[in-house]
C-alpha cells in the first residue's frame, strides 16, 4: 500500500500523518475560557453510553454529547473542576469534583439524583457494582456507597506515611466478591465488597522517589496486573496478591490487556506490549517526551496519549507508528474508542476532540467546532428559520 505524509494545520497547530491508516477530525468541542488560576491538566477520561460522550472538565462542566455531530444534550456546572473522577453506570453518570462533591446525575438531562460530600477532593472514576458504588479519594480512603441513595455503606481507610505523591488517583476495579485498589504508598489493597474486610494487602513500595499506584489495577480470572509511578509493573496472584513477574518499568497510565498480552505506557518514554504469562518483552515503541496514558483499542491498532504531545496510533501487533497528531497541549485523559473506527480525547484546557480512522487516504475534511451551547438551543434555532 502506498505510504502517505502530510502536514496541514489545525486550529493553528501542525498535524502529521503517515503510514498505512488516515485519522480525519470529524469535531471539537471547545470548553470555556478557564482562569489563569485554573490548572489546564486534564485526567479525566470521557465515557461512552450509546450515541453520548459524557465529558467533565476542570472547568467544571459536566457535558452530554452527541459523538457523531458534536452538539451538546445538556450541560451542568459543578461547584469546581473535575479532574479524573467520571464514570457512568445504571442510567446515572457520577461525577465528583475537587471540592469533595460527588454527585450521581441522571444521565438523561443532568438533573441530580443524590450528593455525597466530603472534606477532600474525587481523584478517579468511580466503579458501579451489586446496587453500589466504590469510589476512591485523594486522602487514601475508599467509600461503598449506596447506588440509589448515595449513603455510606462501608468506608476504608488506608493511610500511610508518604510526605510527597504524584497527582492522581487510580480507581477502584470490582472482580466477582472483591474490590481492589491501589494507594499513594504503593499498596495495593484487596477488599471484600459485602463488607470491605481487607482479604490482603500487597506492598509495591520501591527505592524510588514516588512510588504511587496512580492507576487503575487490571484484574480478571487470571491475575491482577498493576504498576508504581517510578518503580515496577507486577502480575499478581487475584486471591493471595503473591507475584507472579516483575517488569522493571514503572508506569501512570493503566493497561490494556488482550489475547495474553499486556499494554502500556512505560515511564521511560517506551510504549510496552508484554506477554501475559512471562512478563517478557514482546515489542516496544518509544514515545517522544511526557508521560504516557492508558491505551485504548480500535481495530488492529492501539491509541494512547502523552502529557506533552502527541497523540499516536500504533500497530497493536508489532509496534508500528502509524500515525501521530498534535492537541496542542497534549492531555493526561486517556482515549476513548468506539466499534465504529472513531476516538475521543479530552485535551488540556478541556476541549474534546472526535477523531475518525479509516484505511487508506481520501480527501481530507476539514473539522468542525461545536459552538451551538445546546441540542435544545440548535432545535430551537432551526424551528425559527422554518417560521421566517
Amino acid at each position: 500500500m502506498k505510504k502517505y505524509f502530510l502536514s496541514f494545520l489545525f486550529f493553528g497547530v501542525p498535524f502529521f500523518v503517515f503510514g498505512d491508516v488516515q485519522v480525519t477530525h470529524q469535531w471539537v468541542q471547545l470548553a470555556q475560557a478557564r482562569r489563569d488560576s485554573e490548572s489546564t491538566q486534564e485526567r479525566t477520561r470521557p465515557v461512552l453510553m450509546g450515541d453520548i460522550i459524557y465529558s467533565a472538565n476542570l472547568s467544571g462542566e459536566v457535558t452530554a454529547i452527541h459523538r457523531f455531530e458534536g452538539y451538546k444534550l445538556w450541560e451542568r456546572k459543578l461547584s469546581a473542576g473535575v479532574e479524573g473522577s467520571l464514570t457512568y453506570g445504571r442510567s446515572k453518570v457520577i461525577v465528583g469534583d475537587l471540592f469533595g462533591d460527588l454527585v450521581a446525575l441522571n444521565a438523561r438531562d443532568g438533573s441530580d439524583y443524590w450528593r455525597f460530600k466530603i472534606a477532600t477532593e474525587w481523584l478517579s472514576p468511580a466503579a458501579i457494582s451489586r446496587d453500589k458504588v466504590f469510589v476512591a479519594t485523594s486522602n487514601d480512603e475508599l467509600f461503598a456507597l449506596s447506588e440509589n441513595q448515595g449513603k455510606e455503606v462501608w468506608h476504608y481507610s488506608h493511610r500511610g506515611d508518604e510526605k510527597m505523591t504524584v497527582r492522581g488517583m487510580g480507581g477502584p476495579v470490582v472482580f466477582g466478591n472483591e474490590v481492589f485498589q491501589g494507594f499513594s504508598n504503593g499498596d495495593l489493597v484487596a477488599l471484600s465488597v459485602t463488607q470491605g474486610k481487607v482479604l490482603w494487602v500487597k506492598k509495591l513500595k520501591s527505592k524510588g522517589r514516588f512510588y504511587d499506584v496512580d492507576m487503575s489495577p487490571y484484574v480478571d480470572d487470571k491475575g491482577v496486573i498493576v504498576g508504581t509511578f517510578d518503580g515496577k509493573v507486577y502480575s499478581l496472584d487475584r486471591l493471595t496478591g503473591s507475584i507472579n513477574w516483575v517488569f522493571p518499568v514503572g508506569s501512570y497510565g493503566g493497561f490494556l490487556v488482550e489475547n495474553d498480552r499486556v499494554y502500556f505506557s512505560g515511564l521511560d518514554n517506551n510504549f510496552y506490549c508484554v506477554n501475559r504469562a512471562m512478563g517478557n518483552v514482546v515489542w516496544k515503541t518509544p514515545f517522544e517526551k511526557g508521560v504516557g496514558t492508558t491505551p485504548a483499542k480500535l481495530g488492529d491498532n492501539l491509541i494512547f496519549t502523552t502529557s506533552s504531545d502527541p497523540v499516536y496510533v500504533i500497530r497493536a501487533a508489532d509496534g508500528k507508528v502509524e500515525w501521530t497528531g498534535s492537541l496542542g497541549a497534549g492531555t493526561l485523559s486517556s482515549p476513548l474508542t468506539s466499534s465504529e473506527g472513531f476516538f475521543y480525547i479530552l485535551s488540556n484546557f478541556g476541549n474534546l476532540f472526535s477523531f475518525e480512522v479509516s484505511k487508506g487516504y481520501s480527501f481530507f475534511k476539514s473539522p468542525k467546532t461545536v459552538i451551538t451551547p445546546s441540542a435544545f438551543s440548535r432545535d430551537f434555532a432551526k424551528s425559527n428559520r422554518n417560521r421566517s
